[in-house]
């Protein structure tokens, strides 16, 4: 059964398409997501190349959201879906798009690491959207029906918000919760004070926890480098969740360097959420910490609001 439309925040989950088999997966991934959050799907095309008088392109941007119509209906037949075409470069059309959605989602190209590009519309968006991105790769993921939901958690005062999309989608899907924590130090540091470090991880998700007691949740104080656990966490995972607030004034345009690498190479999809993202879904809002750290973020960059045209 379909749930009620929520009223509450933001309207509808958005993809993105362009007639690309890796679209259409994510188009029907989207579908999904929609019918679990109870919301509207939005289907959007970035077609600058329409102009009103290039017929050949027009009949190319209907017969694209049409496939991804077809698409959508065909995975979630009961999701009301509405296609648009953008009138703006991809990035900028997606940034937009992620406005007014609880959820933005994407695919990314590359059937091999190897043919992932960096500077691929998928990260840029990623770096940039007003709401949780998900990043659906080109080819197909399967997982056993209890498979986790795996968060990569580097510092609570800046990943509040990836830990509430994590739990609150732990908690659509009815899957156990995986939080993975890498921790620095010497050899002995990290042997003496492991135990000590779930522990004080358990204390700091209180709030999510009483907020989401049917989530099972697993706490792993691991000590290799984070996006290498991350990535091994993935193979069985149902999806990955991470934040960004990255380093630098490339934080503007590019994801921090462990959400950048688990994006390009991760084995199912990821979600990606801004460390200044209010995750509007009805879960509890971001923690006081994440608050006080301060309009301008991490490292004293200013969040990428507006897209540059």
């Amino acid at each position: 059964m379909v749930n009620e439309p929520q009223t509450n925040g933001a309207a509808e989950v958005a993809v993105g398409t362009d007639g690309t088999e890796t679209a259409a997966r994510a188009v029907a991934w989207a579908a999904s997501e929609a019918r679990l959050r109870g919301l509207p799907l939005r289907i959007v095309h970035a077609a600058p190349y329409a102009t009103a008088d290039n017929k050949p392109a027009r009949r190319r941007v209907t017969a694209i959201l049409g496939r991804a119509y077809t698409v959508a209906h065909q995975q979630e037949p009961r999701v009301p879906a509405h296609t648009e075409q953008i009138d703006e470069q991809p990035v900028c059309a997606l940034v937009d798009a992620s406005r007014n959605a609880q959820l933005l989602v994407i695919g990314m190209r590359g059937e091999r690491p190897s043919e992932v590009v960096i500077g691929s519309t998928a990260l840029a968006v990623s770096g940039a959207a007003h709401c949780p991105v998900m990043v659906v790769r080109g080819r197909h993921h399967a997982v056993k029906p209890d498979a986790p939901v795996v968060l990569g958690l580097e510092d609570l005062a800046f990943d509040a918000s990836a830990v509430t999309a994590a739990f609150a989608d732990a908690q659509r899907r009815q899957a156990p919760l995986i939080v993975l924590h890498a921790q620095h130090g010497t050899h002995r540091d990290r042997d003496s004070g492991g135990h000590a470090a779930e522990g004080a991880l358990v204390e700091q998700l209180t709030l999510w926890r009483s907020q989401y007691p049917q989530v099972a949740v697993e706490v792993r104080v691991v000590h290799g480098a984070p996006a290498d656990e991350l990535l091994r966490a993935a193979v069985t995972a149902h999806l990955v969740v991470v934040g960004t607030h990255g380093h630098g004034a490339s934080a503007r345009v590019l994801l921090g360097s462990t959400s950048r690498t688990i994006v390009r190479y991760s084995p199912c999809p990821v979600m990606v959420v801004r460390w200044d993202t209010v995750v509007r879904d009805g879960a509890p809002e971001p923690s006081a910490t994440a608050a006080q750290a301060g309009a301008g973020g991490p490292s004293g960059v200013a969040p990428l609001r507006d897209c540059a045209r």
